[in-house]
């Protein structure tokens, strides 16, 4: 009996019957190989959560298409400098170097005045364009500042705390500061732009129609309110009960007669 049981036992896990429970499973190598990637690089992320995976995997995309459009104009500068191109493939970091181990004398070069001055020159922009660089950051710092500043006196004459401040400035310098350099200002965006430059003249339309629409109100009012009063329409035909100052001479007239008939 207990020799029956060991060949069930041995039949039930036999290579066959392995095979059959494996394939009912279908191998996923590649998966298995990019989410172990994955998970090293972006330890912070669930790899089964899809919508973070695949925000993530956007991001990797856009940041390999601007590596890849560097990298073609890069290749285009090569194409047409040559001579960087051979430095950079002699692994030589210093220009003067690598120019000196190919045969070009530096020196006599420099004293040529012509090149010498174009030297110079050319020292002289990046010199100029260092400073002027440094006077855009510096404006651009001091612009900053005052933006922030104008932000405070809303937080004070509003009551805003501080994480509001935090979340309007991070809202500006998201939606429009930062994408406006990248060319990625949204339409909405502007839409909301052209709104907020309209506002004063909206609530000024948006006032004089209100009172246009209470003086329209009030009249009808009046009207609804004489209509609505019950006048004999003999009396109202009549003129409303009034007599004019012909009929009243008309009337003192024939009244003089038959006292003198």
């Amino acid at each position: 009996m207990a020799k029956e049981e060991n060949k069930i036992k041995q039949q039930a896990s036999s290579p066959a019957q392995t095979g059959v429970e494996e394939s009912a499973v279908p191998a996923t190598p590649n998966r298995d190989r990019y989410s172990s990637m994955f998970a090293e690089d972006n330890p912070d992320i669930d790899f089964e959560d899809k919508e973070a995976r695949y925000g993530r995997m956007a991001e990797e995309r856009d940041n390999f298409r601007k590596l890849r459009d560097s990298g073609r104009r890069f290749s285009a500068i090569l194409d047409k400098h040559r001579w960087l191109g051979a430095m950079l493939a002699d692994n030589e970091t210093n220009p003067l170097v690598w120019l000196s181990k190919n045969g070009i004398d530096i020196k006599s070069a420099l004293e040529d005045q012509e090149a010498l001055d174009k030297v110079t020159d050319a020292f002289n922009g990046w010199q100029q364009k260092q400073v002027d660089g440094e006077a855009a950051e510096k404006a651009q710092e001091e612009a900053i500042d005052k933006s922030l500043n104008e932000l405070s006196s809303v937080q004070q004459q509003f009551g805003l705390s501080d994480e509001q401040f935090d979340r309007m400035w991070e809202y500006f310098w998201d939606e429009v500061f930062a994408p406006a350099f990248k060319g990625e200002v949204a339409k909405d965006t502007w839409i909301a732009i052209m709104h907020a430059m309209n506002y004063d003249n909206d609530i000024a339309n948006a006032r004089e129609e209100a009172a246009l629409q209470a003086r329209n109100e009030k009249h009808n009012n009046k009207v609804k309110t004489f209509d609505e009063q019950q006048v004999p329409p003999s009396f109202s035909q009549s003129g409303g009960g009034r007599t004019t100052s012909s009929q009243q001479k008309k009337e003192s007239l024939m009244d003089f007669v038959r006292r003198n008939s």
